[in-house]
């Protein structure tokens, strides 16, 4: 190497590596051998200050040698070599912890609830609709949410004479103005029923040609409908029923209560039990009475009871005797205002709303008339074969549907005594309902209340 010329460079023989590069702390470096360079490198501070130097470390011997690069790699390339390897070693360990917390997550969930801390939800709810304060738990039910147009049942039917458009009118506006889906199913008359296929009636209660024979086949005419068409759940009402404008939230809260809060079939401390079940409801009905007149409870098990909170509810003053009878004397609640109470059905009256599951129209079906014999109108043999407890369900207290009256023979098409008078009502406009807070019928006015030209009053174009 030529003296004082490129002192950062050294030559070396074949199979040697040379290594250069730049170090703040050692200038110079201090070889065993030549000397004499480094005395030289040295000795040029405007050189030493800036390069250094490492003497040839042999290297491996290989039989086929690659050439040396043509220059050394830049700071900058192990820089980032350097910050690539902390990359890997940052996402390995982000990945050890994310495993680590799914599986503290999923076997804690299972810890907490054979614990037994999510063993328990109170049984009354807020006035509003919301879910009740629930302990800690790892999981909790959802909120309490308003219904959908079938009010949570797959469909909603409803039976009506093919001749009672006005009913059937009346139907389509509340329902429209509630957002309700209905299914018209047409009634049938006694004598439309050939004798070759009357069911077989029970002692000497032959029904041949009574309208109570026309209302028992209308009925088992939505069983077979469900049945056929595999409606899991339906929700049957008559075509003179009204309702509450808030009928939406009143069923969506019982469906909150029957899925995430049925105190009656799971006890206080276990209704957990049925918030993996995938039936609006809850699955464990054949029979959901949301619309009656009447009918008690089982006196023997009145522990089978819940009371929730719903706001809807009517006042005491605005129900029928039966049922402020049956809220205060049986209940011993001393205002049905804001709070409803659900029970297992026992011997319920009339038909004016009641929720039916498949397998629920399968057992009336089989029950009345369908197979086996019946000699009473169809409520009854409902309410009896209920009693029996071979077909079960609950009810609603106070009813979410109740009838609308508008008088005189308009008000039935099954009742003889009824039929024979003159029709002398006003129609929908004199009609009236009770057991209810907030009726859709009577809303109806307000709610197409409008006048064109007095809203343009001061309009000037």
């Amino acid at each position: 190497m030529r003296r004082g010329a490129h002192c950062g460079l050294l030559l070396t023989s074949p199979g040697m590596h040379v290594a250069a590069q730049r170090r703040a702390f050692s200038p110079c470096p201090q070889p065993p051998r030549g000397a004499a360079l480094a005395r030289d490198c040295r000795s040029r501070p405007d050189i030493s200050a800036l390069h250094t130097y490492q003497l040839p470390v042999p290297a491996p011997m290989n039989p086929f040698p690659r050439p040396p690069p043509s220059s050394p790699v830049p700071l900058t390339m192990a820089a980032l070599s350097l910050q690539g390897v902390r990359i890997v070693q940052v996402l390995v360990a982000s990945t050890v912890v994310l495993i680590l917390f799914l599986t503290v997550s999923h076997y804690g969930a299972d810890s907490l609830k054979n614990s037994g801390i999510a063993d328990h939800v109170p049984n009354v709810v807020p006035d509003k609709l919301s879910k009740p304060s629930l302990p800690f738990t790892s999981e909790a039910p959802p909120e309490p949410q308003p219904a959908n147009e079938t009010l949570n049942f797959q469909e909603i039917i409803y039976v009506s004479m093919p001749y009672r458009t006005d009913r059937q009118d009346a139907l389509s506006l509340i329902a429209a103005v509630t957002g309700l889906k209905l299914t018209m199913i047409p009634g049938v008359r006694a004598d439309e029923i050939h004798p070759k296929a009357m069911p077989p009636h029970v002692g000497n209660n032959n029904m041949t040609g009574t309208p109570p024979l026309g209302i028992w086949r209308a009925h088992a005419n939505v069983w077979r409908y469900i049945i056929d068409n595999n409606v899991q759940s339906a929700l049957v009402i008559e075509d003179d029923v009204d309702w509450d404008v808030n009928i939406k939230h009143i069923m969506g809260m019982l469906s909150w209560q029957m899925r995430y809060n049925n105190t009656i079939r799971w006890g206080k401390d276990n209704v957990q039990k049925g918030w993996d079940e995938d039936c609006p409801y809850g699955c464990d009905w054949d029979e959901l009475f949301v619309g009656h007149c009447g009918g008690k409870p089982n006196q023997n098990r009145l522990d089978l009871h819940q009371v929730y909170a719903e706001p809807h509810s009517p006042k005491l003053d605005v129900l029928q005797n039966w049922a402020k009878k049956e809220i205060t004397q049986i209940w011993n609640l001393t205002e049905s205002e804001g709070h409803r109470v659900l029970a297992p059905t026992y011997e319920p009256i009339c038909l004016m709303g009641y929720g039916i599951s498949r397998m629920g129209a399968m057992r009336m079906l089989y029950q009345i008339g369908g197979w086996r014999p019946f000699g009473y109108p169809v409520d009854n043999e409902l309410a009896w074969r209920t009693s029996e407890g071979v077909i079960s369900g609950y009810t609603m207290m106070p009813p979410a549907f109740t009838s609308w009256r508008v008088g005189g023979s308009q008000d039935s098409d099954n009742d003889v005594g009824m039929n024979s008078q003159e029709v002398q009502s006003q129609g929908n406009m004199g009609g009236h309902s009770e057991n209810l807070k907030n009726s859709v019928r009577k809303h109806l006015a307000e709610y197409f209340k409008k006048n064109y030209w007095e809203d343009m009053a001061n309009e000037i174009r």
